[in-house]
């Protein structure tokens, strides 16, 4: 029994041993591979912190990418964050270099906000092309100034051979005139020496006459001097004259032949002949007024019609003084009308006719030319000067004067056409006298349908001496 029970002890010691050393084995494999694994995980999540990084620098540098290709524009607090997200990244900071150089290189003169790679060469194409075309211009500049050089070139041959044909003529005519001049000469030398007798009695005789004629001179000289100071100091007192009484010696254009107060319209002695048009518009005033730019206007009126050669119909436009209408023998006068002639203006200052701060050049010029007017030169918004102010120029219409706020071109380009029609002594007038004067009636005008005469219209509506319409009362 004590056998079997020390039996069964050994056994169980033995397992117990087994068991222990199978504990123990499998605890140290355990320990060592949950120490593996450790490692592992450390080595994987220093990989995945690898990995991180890269992916935002690589976020970051697609965030730059798109930002200079346009996709995704970004403020400059923005592009301040992802540069210093990039670090050290000295490949990207070269790109945002060159992005930045070339940008101002190529980009100048882009009028937006979103300059990229993307709108870069758009931005380029339209530069180049618009190049292109100045050079397609001046291209053909250069061919027109070539063909006109080569006009000239022959205009200068065909006058050459022209002075070589006239060259072989003179030399002819020179020849026939020398056999005369020698004929002649021996005929002098002759006479001359029949002359040379009587030399010393003419000798006398011109030294008597040359006496008279230096005492004439003498007298005539002093005559001169005093008829020359006699017109300097007439000439000054009637520039005096001129300027202080505004007098410019202008004669009225035409007359009112024939008035027609029911129907509201005139006739005047003007017509085809005269340059006359439709919608031309003359200002009216009283026979018995004495100058034109000085008389006070007292209508205006506006050509419908052209009759004939020295006749036309024309509307009254308005009238100033009811109680003094316009009447047969009134004079009309246009400063932009001349018979058989176009009268020449020139455009300087702010040319605003109902005083609202902006420009009615354009209107003015129209309103010249269709009063048989000519532009020779205007005073443009950005300064420049179109056109040349002449002798010919007759008038210089002055709008409002450029400020001290306003462009110094336009200051400069006032002042060069004003200074240039002192110099060549071209009369200059208002805006405002040139519309009087021209009868422009602004739009918020009230025509009349009808208007009273002063002293009946049985003179009024008399007959003209010459041809004449019928014009019922």
């Amino acid at each position: 029994m004590a056998a079997r029970e020390s039996q069964g002890l050994q056994v169980a010691l033995i397992l117990f041993v087994m068991v222990t050393v199978v504990l123990a084995v499998t605890t140290y494999l355990y320990f060592r591979r949950a120490e593996e694994n450790v490692g592992r995980y450390l080595a994987k999540a220093e990989e995945a912190k690898r990995e991180k990084e890269t992916t935002m620098k690589l976020q970051f540098e697609n965030q730059v990418l798109k930002h200079i290709l346009g996709y995704d524009r970004k403020t400059e607090a923005e592009l301040t964050s992802i540069k210093q997200g990039l670090g050290g990244n000295e490949q990207m900071k070269q790109i945002m270099d060159n992005y930045d150089k070339h940008m101002k290189m190529y980009g100048a003169g882009y009028a937006g906000q979103d300059l990229s790679y993307t709108t870069l060469p758009e931005h380029l194409i339209v530069a180049i092309n618009a190049r292109n075309k100045n050079l397609v211009d001046a291209d053909t500049m250069a061919k027109d100034l070539e063909r006109q050089r080569e006009q000239i070139k022959a205009a200068e041959a065909a006058r050459a051979k022209k002075a070589e044909e006239m060259l072989a003529t003179v030399q002819t005519d020179l020849a026939s005139e020398r056999e005369k001049f020698n004929a002649e000469r021996t005929r002098i030398t002759e006479e001359g020496q029949k002359v040379a007798a009587i030399v010393p009695q003419k000798n006398q005789e011109l030294a008597k006459v040359t006496a008279a004629h230096a005492a004439t001179k003498e007298e005539m000289t002093r005559s001169l001097t005093q008829l020359n100071q006699l017109y300097e100091s007439q000439r000054e007192q009637l520039e005096k004259m001129k300027k202080d009484a505004g007098v410019t010696y202008e004669r009225p254009d035409g007359e009112v032949t024939l008035v027609n107060s029911r129907a509201n319209t005139v006739w005047i002695n003007l017509g085809s002949a005269d340059n006359v048009e439709r919608q031309m518009i003359f200002s009216v005033i009283d026979q018995n007024e004495t100058g034109v730019t000085r008389s006070k206007v007292k209508g205006r009126i506006e050509i419908t019609q052209v009759k004939d050669r020295h006749t036309s119909e024309a509307r009254i436009l308005d009238e100033e003084d009811l109680a003094n209408p316009i009447m047969q023998g009134d004079k009309i006068y246009s400063p932009s009308f001349r018979k058989g002639q176009k009268t020449r203006f020139a455009l300087a200052g702010l040319i605003d006719m109902d005083k609202d701060g902006k420009s009615d050049q354009t209107k003015v010029k129209a309103l010249i030319t269709m009063n048989g007017g000519l532009v020779d030169a205007e005073l443009l918004e950005d300064g420049s000067i179109a056109g040349k102010i002449t002798m010919e120029t007759r008038y210089l219409v002055k709008g409002d004067r450029p400020t001290d706020k306003t462009n110094q071109k336009l200051i400069e380009g006032y002042t060069a056409m004003t200074g240039e029609a002192t110099r060549l002594g071209i009369e200059s007038i208002t805006l405002e006298n040139l519309l009087d004067r021209m009868g422009y009636v602004p739009d918020n005008r009230v025509v009349p349908m009808s208007r009273p005469s002063a002293i009946g219209d049985a003179k009024s509506e008399a007959p003209r001496p010459k041809a004449s319409p019928t014009a019922s009362p």
